[in-house]
């Protein structure tokens, strides 16, 4: 059994590669997503090396600017390009309208994403996502890397070419961390593959990242703070990020520069989320409300969620922050086990732009007017749900 469009993808990519067409990789900026970009990069280039150097371009989006997802600045970035096949991953599953007018323009459109799939499926030309619906696969949890790492694999085979399976395993082990996938079934080998790979990496960036940061084969804590935090803690560059590009540098002065800076940036990172978790916990001494729920102006986008993670693990409770702009409200949230945050925000979408991810831990984006209101939707919610489960106790 496969997983479902796995296949008809497979059979995309090699005659797209066959004929040499324009190709679009566009992904979340966190590490799935990057390892994400970086497998189906080097598959295409691996089905045909002319991609090493023209109609292959990658592009990860700027959370804090553009908004999670497939946003309509980059399908207007692209616009000259088309017609072309545009790949969205790790995103894109609640992509309705950006998928759309990727569509209007002239774009081929795959999506490969893990994130929970709402009551719709956007209108892409293929959808490769364990969790839609008449997916038979019985392994739901993958990170986007794994579902990636699945694809490149089936494909390269299909396409008799010979290729070492550990170049990939090794960032699905990191990816997989990165997002907390559970860690059972095809996870739990994978990463245990995927780490034995990453001891004996011959990627240049991570032999590089290990020694700049003194790295300790068999802590899972030096793992977690010496490599995972430093590759979740890029900036951009040209629409990509320093991670991409560490992973993909042929250049050892290059890759030692940016694990550096990586590694500087993951200790000030570190500082600062801490910074927020103390004001977090000033702001909710007091309040008796089935979930925490705050935000402000000067918290960065991509910290937010590791902050809600803390404090929803310290305090049991489902845990809602925001970046505030002038117009915008852009909530990270994380739940406790067994609480499904999609279908909590999917209760208050009639106030959301958009939302979506993992029961677990998912987002959304409101306008500022909103914000209140949504509060009271979401403790409606909660307190509703709790007096069910008082009752069935």
């Amino acid at each position: 059994m496969t997983i479902k469009n796995l296949p008809e993808v497979s059979a995309f990519i090699i005659e797209r590669a066959k004929q040499h067409e324009k190709i679009i990789i566009y992904a979340d900026a966190d590490l799935d997503g990057v390892a994400s970009a970086v497998i189906l990069k080097e598959t295409f280039e691996l089905l045909n090396p002319k991609y090493q150097k023209k109609n292959l371009w990658v592009y990860f989006p700027d959370r804090e600017n553009e908004g999670y997802g497939i946003t309509k600045n980059a399908l207007n970035y692209f616009q000259k390009t088309a017609p072309a096949n545009f790949f969205a991953l790790d995103c894109g599953i609640t992509n309705f309208e950006e998928i759309k007018l990727a569509k209007k323009l002239g774009f081929s459109v795959v999506v490969i994403d893990h994130h929970q799939v709402l009551d719709k499926l956007p209108e892409a030309d293929f959808i490769i996502n364990p969790k839609q619906p008449e997916d038979e696969y019985p392994f739901k949890f993958f990170s986007a890397a794994g579902l990636l790492y699945k694809l490149a694999k089936f494909t390269l085979i299909q396409a008799q070419i010979q290729w070492k399976p550990e170049r990939f395993l090794e960032l699905v082990a990191l990816a997989t961390l990165a997002d907390q996938m559970p860690q059972i079934e095809e996870n739990k080998e994978l990463v245990k593959q995927g780490l034995l790979a990453f001891k004996h990496t011959t990627r240049l960036g991570l032999q590089v990242l290990k020694e700049e940061t003194h790295f300790v084969e068999d802590d899972s804590i030096e793992l977690f703070q010496k490599i995972i935090a430093p590759l979740n803690s890029s900036d951009k560059v040209n629409h990509h990020t320093q991670t991409y590009l560490l992973l993909t540098t042929p250049s050892e002065q290059q890759a030692k520069t940016i694990a550096r800076e990586l590694f500087k940036k993951s200790q000030e990172k570190k500082q600062k989320i801490q910074e927020i978790v103390e004001e977090v916990e000033k702001r909710i001494q007091g309040k008796d409300l089935p979930i925490i729920y705050e935000g402000d102006e000067s918290w960065p986008l991509v910290l937010i969620g590791i902050v809600a993670s803390k404090i929803c693990q310290k305090y049991k409770k489902p845990t809602f922050l925001f970046k505030l702009t002038d117009k915008e409200a852009i909530c990270s949230a994380r739940l406790p086990n067994k609480i499904d945050g999609v279908k909590a925000m999917a209760s208050c979408k009639h106030l959301l732009e958009n939302y979506g991810g993992h029961p677990p831990a998912c987002g959304g984006r409101l306008k500022k007017e909103n914000f209140e209101q949504f509060k009271d939707c979401l403790v409606k919610y909660f307190q509703t749900l709790n007096d069910q489960t008082i009752i069935e106790q």
